[in-house]
């Protein structure tokens, strides 16, 4: 390792159910044949950030570092990294935070251990701050709308438009799922709070309805529907109340335009059971997608899961077209409230508790990290 490059770096960690600290000086992470080091200038929170640290259902969790999104400059290339980042080099990503397999994982640290294959170089447009809102949103979108919903491509879009129903519009991952939906040639219908009604369409949402009103949000989506079909549902809630909303706006859809087993489709983050939605309609099919499985490593949050090879390659190659929908200035980020609480770390752990206090809606938020 470079002597330039401390043995020791602070680091956000898990130190027992609930509970996150500050940690002054951990030792810096190895550099991976397949990662590269990077010295981080900015972070971005999650609400898995917090909610495996709350979880700990199993495996050995103490002193797992804790992060998804970064943003930050190259310092360290793997001997196998094949991606063309250079030493000096203005990257975000995403990290695998809160990993019990390597507790040296995750974002928020002075120094971390990175895959480059979920990673973009940050245009000059960009800060680091903006970019470092991307990654984890980035991912889930590729996992949930393409991957999952099987959507057309940024590359190919539909030439007659369909509608999709993307619930929880004012999450990040609805931010970025409205965006990359347009881009695919969607007519997108999302649920979201009213007073993010005007910025959602500003990003392209084609019908705002408000979710606090369940019934009038219902006959909204009925009316904008005009008896055409609904056959995709993105969930970036996935509580019961949500899918079940989600399978009430499908099941208006008539039989001729969808019939039989899963000609509609819910794709969701949490795993709201399927069955409970058929009972709604029958012809509702679907799936969950889960984050970490993007790397394509073993790992162990609440249980141990496989390495899956198929959504690795799947993340690589969506994360190479986002590169370029990033470079044209086709995907924005979503609103940022930086060092909301303090900057640094000591602001990253007062960010943790406003997001598990749900203070946080229609942007993210971003600390700057200083070394």
């Amino acid at each position: 390792m470079s002597s330039s490059i401390p043995p020791t770096t602070r680091a956000v960690v898990v130190r027992g159910k609930g509970d996150i600290a500050l940690d002054p000086a951990v030792p810096t992470p190895k550099l991976r044949d397949d990662y590269v080091l990077v010295r981080t200038t900015a972070v971005a929170l999650n609400p898995t950030d917090w909610k495996t640290a709350d979880l700990l259902m199993g495996g050995d969790p103490i002193g797992t570092r804790v992060g998804c999104d970064y943003a930050g400059v190259v310092v360290a290339i793997g001997a196998n990294v094949t991606q063309p980042f250079k030493i000096g080099d203005r990257i975000a990503g995403a990290a695998h935070g809160s990993n019990q397999a390597q507790k040296e994982d995750g974002a928020f640290a002075g120094y971390i251990a990175v895959k480059p294959d979920l990673a973009i170089k940050i245009p000059d447009s960009l800060s680091d701050e903006d970019a470092a809102s991307l990654p984890v949103a980035v991912t889930t979108v590729g996992q949930g709308l393409y991957q999952g919903l099987k959507l057309a491509p940024p590359e190919k879009p539909l030439t007659t438009p369909e509608n999709i129903l993307i619930y929880g519009g004012a999450a990040v991952t609805g931010i970025l799922g409205i965006q990359y939906a347009k881009l695919s040639g969607y007519r997108v219908l999302t649920a979201a709070s009213a007073k993010n009604a005007e910025y959602l369409k500003s990003l392209g949402a084609d019908v705002v309805v408000d979710y606090h009103d369940t019934d009038a949000a219902l006959a909204e989506i009925k009316k904008a529907l005009n008896g055409g079909a609904l056959r995709y549902s993105w969930d970036c809630i996935s509580y019961p109340e949500t899918g079940d909303f989600c399978a009430k706006a499908m099941a208006l859809t008539p039989q001729s335009l969808a019939s039989g087993p899963d000609s509609l489709q819910y794709y969701q983050l949490l795993a709201n059971p399927i069955e409970k939605l058929q009972e709604i309609d029958s012809r509702i099919g679907g799936g969950m997608s889960l984050y970490y499985t993007a790397f394509g490593e073993a790992f162990e949050k609440w249980m141990p899961f496989e390495a899956n090879p198929t959504n690795f390659q799947f993340a690589r190659q969506f994360w190479a077209s986002t590169q370029k929908l990033i470079d044209g200035g086709k995907i924005k980020p979503p609103r940022v409230y930086v060092n909301q609480g303090g900057a640094d770390f000591e602001g990253v752990l007062n960010g943790l508790k406003d997001l598990k206090a749900d203070k946080v809606s229609g942007g993210k938020l971003v600390y700057t990290i200083k070394q």
